[in-house]
């Protein structure tokens, strides 16, 4: 049954990608072979009807990620595509656009006021942390108990970055005092359960509490684009801790309507 199918390629892509990616992967493949007749195996997939459906797709964004779904499906089938196939998709991506809206004008005292305020710790912790260290709220939502590691003037957060590298963040007593010691106590006081539960909320929890209060995760990402070019001066510093890949990217972030 395709529902196996679908099964055994998300266990497929958890080897490589975090969770909320892989979940990501198996929706679009899923909607992809909507209509095919196959079952256990894919090796009868019609081709041509997975290019008429990317062809159907008109942001690039999303489209990007069916495509990278539909090449990691073909990868655990070990179907070859053809040098025609491969082209026929190039040619349909380069037919997209970028999906752009309007971001808001935020005010980062503002934004700093409401997340102080906010009763719930592990809420605010979370909202905190992204701010002081650029995190994306996926990545933060995916570390668990034993990503941490608490030292006396600092504690370490090891992360799954978007594409699936392992990297690393820190926050010291020294520069963030109060966070410090609130994570140390957030942190101390789950020592005993699993290992493997989270130590912050869930993507959707975390984006859903934010609205209300006048920002998006994302906004606080930018945000700390914006303190550490206010702190350094230097792009390329801030690429290095964006995890950017180029200045271009970075470019956009420093050009957000954030209030400083």
């Amino acid at each position: 049954m395709i529902f196996d199918l679908l099964k055994a390629y998300k266990g497929f892509l958890l080897e490589e990608y975090r969770p909320s990616t892989a979940e990501k992967f198996h929706a679009k493949i899923a909607t992809l072979l909507k209509g095919q007749s196959i079952s256990d195996t894919a090796q009868k997939l019609d081709i041509d009807k997975i290019l008429e459906k990317l062809s159907q797709i008109k942001h690039k964004n999303y489209f990007s990620q069916s495509k990278n779904a539909f090449l990691h499906f073909c990868k655990f089938q070990n179907i070859e595509l053809s040098a025609h196939q491969l082209e026929a998709i190039k040619d349909l991506e380069l037919k997209t656009h970028k999906k752009r809206r309007q971001l808001k004008t935020i005010d980062y005292k503002e934004i700093e006021k409401k997340i102080k305020r906010i009763k719930n710790q592990r809420l605010k912790l979370s909202y905190q942390v992204m701010l002081v260290t650029g995190l994306r709220v996926s990545e933060l939502a995916d570390i668990s108990l034993g990503n941490c590691t608490v030292e006396k003037n600092e504690i370490t957060l090891n992360f799954t970055a978007k594409g699936g590298g392992k990297d690393v963040v820190a926050i010291s007593i020294t520069e963030y005092p109060n966070l410090y010691q609130e994570l140390k106590g957030l942190i101390e006081n789950q020592l005993l359960e699993n290992q493997e539960k989270k130590l912050f909320y869930s993507v959707n929890y975390l984006q859903r509490k934010a609205k209300p209060l006048g920002f998006g995760c994302h906004d606080l990402r930018r945000t700390f684009a914006k303190l550490e070019y206010k702190k350094s001066s230097s792009k390329p510093y801030v690429m290095e801790k964006l995890r950017h890949k180029s200045l271009k990217a970075t470019n956009i972030y420093l050009r957000s309507k954030i209030k400083m």
